[in-house]
């Protein structure tokens, strides 16, 4: 598995297939959270929603490094399918995470927050999350699961719009609802330890969509 993640990654870098989304992640990172001077928790809400679309172009654009001969060398040498979509997942997991650590820190250098722990925690667990759900749906939007470009990049804006914005979809909706205080049920922020469970619900949705998309591209493969 190390050298199927250190294969993929090489793959994605040398293709430069990771430019556009790292830049469209910084450019929403910069407009959302620059000279802002509220709750540091809701500033993070914003850089783990921009997280989330940046994951999933990130997750199609290391799916989608190779051509289809080269393709089928990998999973001729890997001998399970299984290995190479894990390994997908995990190469863009291991990307968003140096991005997400970008989020956390730029927030504090570009605006006025008082810093705790709590919100830190809150944060880099909100990121966690978004990036799970993000690489879970790039992993469905992405060959050999959806091969024409247009159409992945249509199911993978409308199903980021649906995790963002229908009310009660966990795990994202009701996370980023908390964050931003607009929780009918509690308002506060409280400890990081409740947004734990979205990050286990987040995992599980990722679990789901790779097993969904093994499957779906094993006819394809």
């Amino acid at each position: 598995m190390r050298a199927l993640v250190r294969y993929t990654l090489a793959n994605l870098f040398v293709s430069q297939r990771f430019v556009p989304p790292t830049f469209l992640y910084l450019v929403l990172l910069a407009v959302l959270t620059s000279s802002d001077s509220g709750p540091l928790v809701t500033v993070y809400a914003a850089a783990a929603g921009s997280l989330l679309a940046a994951s999933v172009w990130i997750t199609v654009a290391v799916a989608n490094a190779e051509d289809p001969v080269s393709r089928w060398v990998l999973l001729a040498n890997a001998r399970r399918t299984s290995d190479v979509v894990t390994a997908t997942a995990l190469s863009a997991l291991l990307y968003q995470v140096a991005l997400g650590v970008i989020g956390l820190l730029y927030p504090l250098y570009s605006g006025h927050h008082t810093v705790t722990a709590s919100a830190l925690g809150i944060g880099a667990v909100a990121e966690l999350t978004c990036a799970l759900v993000g690489t879970g749906i790039g992993l469905l939007c992405s060959r050999p699961v959806i091969v024409r470009t247009g159409v992945s990049t249509l199911a993978g804006i409308a199903l980021v719009l649906a995790v963002l914005l229908v009310k009660g979809l966990p795990p994202v909706s009701p996370m980023l609802s908390r964050m931003t205080g607009a929780s009918p049920v509690d308002t506060a922020v409280p400890d990081v330890l409740p947004f734990v469970g979205f990050a286990i619900l987040g995992a599980a949705a990722l679990y789901g969509c790779g097993v969904l998309a093994h499957r779906l591209g094993r006819r394809r493969d």
